[in-house]
């Protein structure tokens, strides 16, 4: 699968329903961009690992994105400013196809995740502050669920599972693993 058919995918499907947990609480704004950029005609999505020294997510892997700040316009604006800040890819190497639904986390965050086409020459350069390794996984294997495995904790004295999948930097996870699963569901059109 490469980016046209991703592209004609994603904008042919209903936004997937997101499966997460459900929280009540006011949440704070932030985006996060998915962007997706074509190897040797694969299609392959381009994901981050924090530094460990961050007080937040340390050594995560994640989505490039962040908090929306006042000089955002909108989520979109936060997306692609994130995406700028954290790997130096501008907003001309960027086709926005949409979005996905907002996804709700367990750290009070409200996230919009954006899917971004990169042009096919995009290059991009670390911001090492905020991103320790930037690093490619191919939508063929994220998509293919025995790539993914189990994952139960505790919440609020009930077991949860949630899905992991293990990549050369750490384990994907989380809100992150979440939103990639929703896309991939989102891209399963009967054929």
């Amino acid at each position: 699968m490469n980016s046209e058919h991703i592209m004609a995918r994603f904008l042919l499907s209903p936004t997937a329903a997101p499966n997460q947990l459900k929280d009540t609480r006011k949440k704070r704004a932030s985006a996060v961009m998915l962007p997706i950029i074509d190897i040797d005609n694969h299609a392959h999505i381009l994901l981050c690992k924090r530094p460990t020294y961050l007080h937040h997510h340390p050594g995560e892997i994640c989505l490039p994105g962040g908090k929306f700040e006042v000089s955002d316009i909108t989520l979109r604006t936060t997306a692609l400013r994130e995406l700028k800040e954290e790997l130096n890819i501008a907003q001309s190497n960027v086709n926005v196809l949409g979005h996905l639904p907002e996804y709700s986390t367990l750290t009070g965050f409200s996230i919009s995740p954006y899917v971004g086409l990169l042009k096919k020459d995009t290059t991009w350069e670390n911001d090492y502050n905020e991103v320790q390794a930037s690093f490619l996984l191919s939508v063929t294997e994220l998509n293919n669920e025995a790539n993914w495995q189990p994952l139960p904790f505790q919440r609020f004295g009930k077991t949860v599972i949630l899905q992991g999948f293990k990549t050369p930097h750490g384990l994907l996870w989380g809100a992150t693993a979440s939103i990639i699963k929703n896309f991939t569901k989102q891209l399963a059109l009967p054929v």
